[in-house]
């Protein structure tokens, strides 16, 4: 004989969602940084100095760009930011460090700036021109000055007003080159002309 309490039974809660590939995939190179405090201390360590160097590599060979030699100085500022990129994994995990890069207000600086320091490392191996190079290193300096700009108060509006001001005065300095090394083609195929016999 059934007796009933007058209570519908409790239904049972519904399986949570299967993870999606991104979860997923954050979550396998989360447990393959499950490291002990010492090992994470130490990985951090090594990467922080190793971009240090070679932030400072990037410094010295830093005029290499002025007489148009950029590719040594844009790949170690390159693997530089990478370096410290993976520092900051070590410090506080990967799957923390990318849900800080993909905030809304933070994604697409951090994309941008992931994104330009790739395609930079490969303009630097495979083209190799010097114009390519200063392009793409132009615009993942900007791009970095960017993300950096999230992490600031007021940060990408003085980051965007810096790149602004940077911008007209390269124009300007860039006119003034083609002007003085025009007039002076000019001056001298006058000079030259007067030469002449009449």
């Amino acid at each position: 004989m059934k007796v009933f309490s007058g209570q519908a039974a409790a239904e049972p809660d519904p399986p949570p969602p299967p993870p999606t590939f991104w979860e997923s995939t954050l979550e396998s190179v989360d447990k393959f940084f499950e490291m002990s405090y010492m090992q994470r201390m130490a990985g951090f360590a090594m990467t922080l100095i190793s971009g240090l160097v070679m932030m400072g590599l990037a410094s010295m060979y830093l005029p290499m760009v002025v007489i148009g030699m950029p590719q040594k100085f844009a790949f170690t500022y390159a693997l530089s930011n990478l370096l410290l990129l993976l520092s900051s994994c070590f410090m506080v995990g990967p799957k923390k460090q990318v849900e800080n890069m993909m905030q809304r207000h933070r994604a697409v600086a951090a994309i941008a700036w992931l994104t330009s320091t790739i395609g930079l490392l490969y303009v630097v191996w495979r083209m190799r021109f010097f114009l390519y190079v200063g392009i793409a290193l132009t615009i993942q300096v900007s791009s970095l000055l960017l993300y950096v700009g999230t992490y600031l108060p007021w940060g990408n509006s003085v980051v965007v007003y810096i790149l602004k001001t940077w911008i007209s005065v390269s124009m300007k300095i860039c006119k003034g080159v083609f002007c003085f090394c025009f007039n002076r083609g000019g001056s001298s195929s006058s000079s030259g002309s007067s030469l002449l016999p009449m």
